[in-house]
This record gives structure tokens, C-alpha cells and sequence, in this order.
């Protein structure tokens, strides 16, 4: 069977056609992902695979690193999260708490009562009248919502769906319910969750709008995968509704087409892209799962999904400078000699000042580009909007902007619109040291050479030391944070310590002795590991041969390499997992018997095999129904495994639970399309 896999990353989109078959790449293709217009990197990206391919292919699997890029950037669409429940004075540092699970603009959040005493008692129905007034205010604006209610198990999130009722019908919004996604009882990483889901819906609608109209301007008919954060596939009505299950669908993708590549058992996979860097793990040719739910930037989720670290660096990272000299920042922009291709006049200004001699404060070589216009849309203000009409013509720098606005350059209030990816800066970046030296010879290197003489004003090095100095940069950031993620592979439970900057500083150190080969010296601190690292990405033949010498290991990188990700996303299955408890009731030390909860509702039994009983069966028929859901063919493989928990290892100590775990693997449905014609098209 022929399947097309597409990739959607921040710098580049990339396409592969695969036989499934025989497990082999037929062609592929790349182009520049352009976020104001996805369907052009998509388009492009498709037209570089051979057509007589293209037509017999019968599934579309798709991987995207917008979700994960847009969590780490803190971009999203406007949302708001209703909590129903919670009592925010009750929490002492309230900032705080909420802030240490993603939270950090409580303006998010609109609270109301419905609190229950215990888990088990039925909540009290809030002031619905009340909730349909502030509605108007409090959701204005905003292209989505999310409702989390504490204790949903007491009634089988009743609450939620009322208030998601009420909601919907008064702002016409979509809302998203945490009953619906998650299990987890701690509240605020439900609702983190939610609020997220929230935030992503408009992203990958506007993506999966954007494949569906490449795809009928082809004539293509076929059923959309999407790459979930566990690695595995589904459809694309429930990508539409839960899209926080997309949060780690690049990276995953990554996981399973570098898996897919290495042919090795165990093995570190390093993903560069142009905005973030994805390091997994295999062992056993297994990913590595990440047991909590994923943490990506400052949100804490219940999001199940396989162990991904993602830090921010990339091609696109850009490069900055402050007292202490050059450095890598977390702000992706558009490298300079990509924006000097399409406004040739860029580079006659970066000329300009260049030969101005100035030093500043400031990267006054950056442009601010707009992405997409805003036009006189509601919720910006007068000055927003004068920004993004001063910049429809063409890129400005900062002081031609401020000039434009009767301001300076500290005036300049762009922030919230950067954050909703209105606008977006053009910079000195490391690809554009790659340009210029020659290693990526796509552009005109005169850009990034009159910025790179800006840059030279302000720093230490000469102008001619800068690009292998930002190599270096990239280098020794990817080093350090491979020893990182090993380090807390290695030792369990200790990211706190390992988190610590003096631990931080140490690996730096490590990485000074690497390079300088120091020996002999009182102590020398080179680590090493023997784990291949598997590279992936465009930009990752320059950097990870060097960083794996300087760890005493090999690197694998695959001719197919630069395109793992669309092969990972169409090279994936269905895997669909479902937990059940059955947990022993006890009376102070007198055990009452075991419970099940069938939905909302809690079933006792006497015996523990009769309890068991009825949840291996639940397990087996949710579980299949949830497969169904994912887009799975209607045949899966069910296992089921029961894990007791006691208070000690041995049989006869104290019971506490049983979990009761249901795993259904299959191939995704492909008749769930449309109609095919006999020529491959429709």
C-alpha cells in the first residue's frame, strides 16, 4: 500500500510518498512552511513527489510542529478557562501555585462555584443565570474555551457539560471539556490541559483546512491521519476536537521516523529544526514514554505521550547580544537572508547601517515582518493596528517603524502582537551563518554579511570570527542539553538537582574540556555515553557529528534525514490505551470490599475476582470503542494486563488497587475516506 506523509514544522513542510509494504521511502520532497498561508509550503511540498505516486496513495498521515512550537513561543489563539469548583482565595500564593503549572496570565480564568465537600458527593449546581451574564465580558474575544470542574468522578462531569451547553449557545464558540480528555484528579493540570486544547483549536483547524484544500485541488480523495503525542495515529475529526494530543505530533513523528531510519536498538534521536530541538530516546527499539503526562515550556499536562525534551533551538534561533557578547535567544525569527530574497531592498538598508559604524543596545538590524492582517478587527487597539498598516507594504526596521508612529524605538509595543503571530522579527540567525559559510547555499549571502557587520560593532569578535563563533553557540547548547536529558535518564528523580544552574554550569564545563581536549590537568570533566545519536532534521549534519565525537559515541544520520518526520508520521499505526482501578474500600482498618466505576457510576462487589471481572471487560470494550474513534480499521489486537498495587511486594501484604490496562493496536481505517475512482483519483 502507498501512503503520503507530510510534515508541518515552523521553518520547513516536508513530504514523502512510502511504500508500507516494504517499509521504503519513494520519494520525497521540502519546502518553506509559510504560517500566514499553510497551504503553500503544503502545496509545494507535495508537487516536488512523483504524480503517478501521488495518485495510487491511499492514506494521508500528517505530523506538525505547530502546537509544540506555538506551547513553547506562548502562542495560541485567545482563550479562557472556566473552573468550576475552585476557591482561588483558599490557595494561599495563588499566583504562584498557578503560575508553576502553566497559568501565568490569571486573566485566563473565570472561576465559579459548584464545589463539592468529598470526591464521592454530588457537587452544587453553580448560579447558571449567573454564568450567562458574565459571559458576554468575560468571553469576549476569544476564539475558544475549556471547562474543568473539581471531583468530575462524583458525577461524571456533569457540570462541564451544562456549562460547555451554556457556552456554546450564547458565543458560538467551540469548548472543550477536561472530563472528555483526561483522568487525572489534580485539577489544575487538567484544566492546564484544557485551557491548551482551548488555544489549539483555530491553529489546527486553520492546518487541516489548509491539507483539505491542496488535497481537492488534486483531485484527492483519501482519509487524513494525524500523528498523536504517544506516537501513534487519529482521525482527523478527533484531531479537530482534542488537538493538545498534537503537542508532541512533530517530535513523536521524529521518534518514529528516526526510529524507523537508525536500525539500532538503543539510541538518542536529535531532531533540529528552525525553532526547537527534540531529543528522544529508544531502548529495546521501544520509544521511552514519559510517565506523568508531557511538560513542554512552562505547561505541566496530563497529555500522555512518549518522553520528548524540546528546548528551543533551531536554524531560526536567533542571534542576539547583551554586555556579556553573542548569544543563541529563545525567540525564533525569519533569518535575514530568507527575508533579503523576497525584499531585495532589505539588503541595501542592512548596507546602510552597517556603514554607519553604530553601536547600540539594540539588534537594529531586525525587521519587523507582518504575518497576517488584522485589518479592524475587535480586541486591538489603536496603535496595533497602526503598527501592522505601517508594515503592509514591506518590512521596517525598528526605527523606521518608531519613526512611522511618531515614537522611538523603546515606544514600540508589539508584544501581544508577536505572541499571536500577527507579526515576527527578521534577524541574524545560525542558518544564516550556514548560508555564509557556504554550508546551505540556498540564499545570497549579502544580507547576513552587512547585519553580521552590525553585529561586529557590538561585540568582541570580527566580523569574519562571528559565523564559526555561532556555530559553536549551537554546538555547545546542543551538548549540554543531550547530557542534560542522559544525566536525568540516568538518575531518576533527581531533575530537581540536576535542574540546579551550579549542575548546569558543571556540564558547561564539561563541555570546555571536551573540546580542549583537556587531560592531565587537576581534573578533567568530559562525559561520555554510548548510546548512537540518531540525527534528524535539515540542519543536523553540521552540528551533531561534532557534539557526538566530543560525547566518545557515533552519529547516525540517514541520506533521508532532513525529511524523518513526514516518514515517522505515515510509517505510524493506532495504538489506543484505556485504564481502569479497582480499588479496595476500607472502613478505618476493615476492608468493605472492591469498586469499579462503571462511568459516573460506582459499582461494589464483595470478591475481588468478580470486581476484576467486570473492569477487564469495560477495559476491553472502551478501549475498542476509543480505537474506533482514533480511525481504526474496526479489527485491532486487544492486550489487556492487570497490575496490583500493595502495600509491599509480597502476596499477602495489604491490597490497595488493581490497574487494568487495555491496549488495542491497528492499522488506520483506510475506508473511512471518500470514494476512489479507478485511476487513483476522485
Amino acid at each position: 500500500m502507498i501512503g503520503i506523509g507530510i510534515d508541518t514544522g515552523g521553518t520547513y513542510t516536508d513530504a514523502v510518498v512510502y511504500d508500507m509494504d516494504r517499509k521504503k521511502i519513494l520519494c520525497s520532497g521540502k519546502a518553506l512552511t509559510t504560517k500566514s498561508e499553510l497551504e503553500k509550503g503544503i502545496t509545494e511540498a507535495l508537487d516536488m513527489l512523483e504524480p503517478d505516486y501521488v495518485k495510487k496513495a491511499e492514506l494521508l498521515a500528517l505530523s506538525t510542529t505547530l502546537a509544540t512550537n506555538a506551547c513553547l513561543e506562548d502562542k495560541g489563539s485567545r482563550a479562557k478557562l472556566l473552573m468550576i469548583g475552585m476557591n482561588p482565595e483558599a490557595m494561599g500564593n495563588l499566583e504562584a501555585v498557578y503560575a508553576s503549572y502553566g497559568f501565568h496570565d490569571l486573566s485566563q480564568l473565570v472561576f465559579i462555584d459548584g464545589k463539592p465537600e468529598h470526591i464521592f458527593q454530588e457537587p452544587e449546581e453553580p448560579d447558571w443565570e449567573a454564568l450567562k451574564r458574565r459571559i458576554p465580558k468575560e468571553f469576549r474575544n476569544c476564539a475558544a474555551a475549556g471547562v474543568v470542574q473539581i471531583y468530575p468522578q462524583a458525577d461524571g462531569g456533569k457540570l462541564e457539560k451544562k456549562a460547555k451547553a451554556i457556552l456554546e449557545d450564547q458565543i458560538k464558540i467551540p469548548v472543550t471539556t477536561a472530563y472528555d480528555m483526561f483522568d487525572e484528579l489534580d485539577v489544575l493540570k487538567r484544566g492546564a490541559g484544557t485551557l491548551l486544547n482551548a488555544r489549539l483549536i483555530p491553529l489546527i483547524a486553520e492546518f487541516l483546512a489548509a491539507v483539505k484544500h491542496v488535497m481537492k485541488d488534486r483531485g484527492l480523495d483519501i482519509p487524513i491521519a494525524i500523528m498523536r503525542s504517544d506516537g501513534s495515529l487519529m482521525s482527523e475529526g478527533m484531531a479537530k476536537d482534542y488537538p493538545v494530543e498534537t503537542l508532541l505530533s512533530g517530535p513523536a513523528a521524529s521518534v518514529v521516523g528516526g526510529s524507523v531510519m537508525a536500525k539500532t536498538s538503543d539510541a538518542v534521536i536529535v531532531d533540529m529544526g528552525g525553532t526547537t530541538t527534540d531529543v528522544a530516546l529508544i531502548r529495546g527499539r521501544q520509544p521511552v514514554t514519559a510517565e506523568k503526562g508531557i511538560s513542554i515550556g512552562k505547561w505541566r499536562t496530563t497529555v500522555h505521550g512518549l518522553y520528548v525534551d524540546t528546548f528551543l533551538l533551531g536554524g531560526d534561533s536567533a542571534v542576539r547580544f547583551n554586555d556579556k557578547g553573542m548569544f543563541l535567544d529563545l525567540r525564533r525569527v525569519i533569518p535575514i537572508s530568507l527575508l533579503a530574497q523576497r525584499h531585495p531592498e532589505v539588503t541595501v538598508k542592512l548596507r546602510g547601517l552597517a556603514e554607519q559604524h553604530r553601536s547600540h543596545t539594540r539588534m537594529l538590524s531586525e525587521f519587523y515582518v507582518l504575518q497576517k492582517d488584522i485589518g479592524r478587527g475587535e480586541g486591538y487597539t489603536r496603535e496595533e493596528r497602526r503598527i501592522c498598516s505601517a508594515l503592509k507594504k514591506a518590512p521596517l526596521m525598528a526605527e523606521e517603524l518608531a519613526e512611522r508612529l511618531g515614537t522611538d524605538i523603546y515606544g514600540l509595543r508589539t508584544e501581544r502582537l508577536e505572541a499571536e503571530g500577527v507579526l515576527m522579527r527578521s534577524g541574524l540567525t545560525p542558518t544564516d551563518m550556514m548560508v555564509v559559510k557556504g554550508d546551505f547555499p540556498v540564499y545570497s549571502p549579502d544580507a547576513a554579511l552587512a547585519a553580521i557587520e552590525f553585529l561586529a560593532e557590538n561585540v568582541p569578535e570580527e566580523a569574519e570570527e562571528i559565523p564559526e563563533k555561532i556555530y559553536r553557540l549551537v554546538e555547545k547548547k546542543l551538548y549540554c542539553n543531550i547530557v542534560r536529558i542522559l544525566l536525568k535518564q540516568k538518575y531518576p528523580g533527581k531533575e530537581k538537582v540536576i535542574n540546579k544552574k551550579s549542575v548546569q554550569e558543571l556540564i558547561e564545563w564539561s563541555y570546555e574540556d571536551a573540546v580542549n581536549g583537556k587531560k592531565g590537568d587537576w581534573i578533567s570533566l568530559p562525559v561520555r555515553s554510548e548510546l548512537p545519536i540518531v540525527g534528524v532534521g535539515a540542519p543536523i549534519h553540521i552540528f551533531l557529528p561534532r557534539v557526538a565525537r566530543l560525547l566518545g559515541t557515533e552519529a547516525i544520520i540517514n541520506e533521508n534525514a532532513s525529511v524523518a518526520n513526514a516518514v515517522g508520521a505515515i510509517a505510524s499505526q493506532i495504538v489506543t490505551k484505556v485504564q481502569l482501578h479497582v480499588k479496595a474500600e476500607y472502613d478505618g482498618a476493615e476492608l468493605k470490599g472492591y469498586s469499579v466505576y462503571e462511568g459516573s457510576e460506582q459499582r461494589m462487589f464483595a470478591e475481588y475476582p468478580e470486581a476484576e471481572k467486570l473492569a477487564l471487560k469495560l477495559a476491553e470494550q472502551q478501549v475498542l470503542d476509543k480505537s474506533r474513534r482514533q480511525g481504526a480499521s474496526g479489527s485491532p489486537q486487544v492486550k489487556i494486563s492487570v497490575k496490583k498495587l500493595r502495600l509491599t511486594e509480597d502476596e499477602s501484604s495489604v491490597f490497595f488497587e488493581s490497574i487494568v490496562e487495555a491496549v488495542a493496536t491497528d492499522q488506520f481505517q483506510i475506508s473511512a475516506g471518500g470514494s476512489r475512482s479507478a485511476d487513483g483519483c476522485s
